[in-house]
């Protein structure tokens, strides 16, 4: 069978390879010890005894950024580790540190020191907005045993704005979806186009979906820049929430039409975030928020699906002023009415992870 040929005479073959030798030289391995296994995973593996404590680790892929002093990598690796190092093609290692990780983008960003002898090569970042459905692309990333570098590919199958959780509950955030075959230690591993180019990390496999899934370059670069930028990533919130669904509206916690435009016509209401629970002395609560309350716009963005909510949130930034438009239910009438409130995000200093849809900050109250 003849190899399939592009309309500019290359062939698919060509194009993959040329895209994977452009971005091998920045792919490395990262390699984790544990104190004791503490995460949930088949992957984890003893390692070495040092006195009567022994050390687990895992193993996984990662990609030297544009800023050749750090490496990207995803938080399956490095979470709770108490040692990290990468390791080149040559098998040259280096110790690595994590200085920030992103637990809603699945991204940990490594410092890593490479001595004045040595100068990496960054990958070339693309622009995972202009990806299409159908697009070839290919991930590199890294053998468990003895660290040699490995090559998948297949095509973008779709780009998903809400993936189904493995846990069965409410859709996450966006990612790409694709077909190449993976295994574990390409966790973190770079997803590249046709370029060579950088166009999502290995995230995950939501197994009974059948749906291997990356995240998009450009909400790697958001993140991964703020935490190299010393920014805060975490803020407080204190919401729990879920979209609007007819299950809602039939058991009389949201209305079956509202008149959200003010048009003076009521409208089927089919967008929104239904608030479940609100932490006491939480930002939101202090900006006037309570259980019952369905949140329709965030700032300038309206909550159509359940994505632009998580979205909105992910992006919040301590001190940020967030414009929350949102109705309730009259106590005295049982009318359903428009709310404004303003809410001051702050920062979250503790160390427990939030709740997917929780956080932010002290301010204003309610008007209608």
């Amino acid at each position: 069978m003849a190899s399939a040929q592009s309309t500019d005479g290359y062939r698919y073959e060509d194009k993959v390879h040329a895209a994977t030798a452009i971005v091998t030289p920045s792919v490395v391995a990262v390699e984790t010890r544990f104190k004791e296994p503490t995460l949930d995973s088949e992957y984890a593996y003893w390692s070495y005894t040092r006195g009567a404590r022994p050390l687990y680790g895992l193993f996984g892929s990662g990609f030297i950024y544009k800023d050749p002093d750090y490496v990207i990598t995803n938080t399956f690796i490095t979470q709770d580790a108490e040692f990290v190092r990468v390791i080149l093609n040559d098998g040259r290692s280096f110790k690595a540190e994590v200085v920030g990780e992103s637990d809603a983008y699945k991204l940990a960003v490594l410092k890593v020191e490479w001595g004045p002898d040595f100068k990496p090569l960054g990958v070339q970042v693309g622009d995972s907005e202009k990806m299409k459905l159908g697009q070839p692309m290919a991930i590199v990333g890294k053998s468990n045993n003895n660290h040699d570098t490995f090559a998948t590919s297949g095509i973008i199958s779709a780009i998903r704005k809400e993936i189904p959780s493995a846990e069965g509950d409410q859709p996450t955030n966006e990612f790409i979806q694709f077909d190449a075959a993976w295994e574990h230690t390409f966790y973190g591993a770079p997803i590249v186009d046709v370029e060579g180019k950088v166009i999502g990390m290995v995230d995950r496999s939501v197994t009974a979906h059948g749906l291997n899934l990356g995240v998009p370059i450009n909400e790697i670069v958001f993140m991964a820049d703020r935490i190299i930028n010393g920014e805060s990533v975490d803020t407080l919130w204190g919401v729990e929430s879920q979209f609007v669904s007819p299950g809602l509206q039939k058991a009389g916690y949201v209305p079956w039409e509202f008149d959200l435009d003010g048009n003076g016509t009521a409208e089927p209401l089919e967008i929104g975030e239904w608030v479940s629970f609100v932490d006491a002395n939480s930002p939101a609560e202090i900006g006037g928020l309570r259980a019952g309350d369905i949140i329709y716009q965030i700032d300038d963005t309206t909550l159509e699906f359940h994505y632009n909510y998580t979205r909105a949130r992910r992006e919040f930034i301590p001190g940020q002023l967030v414009i929350v438009r949102f109705i309730r239910k009259n106590d005295m009438t049982g009318e359903w009415e428009k709310k404004v409130a303003q809410v001051q995000i702050v920062e979250d200093t503790s160390d427990e992870d939030d709740e997917e849809g929780g956080d932010s900050g002290p301010s204003g109250n309610p008007h209608g």
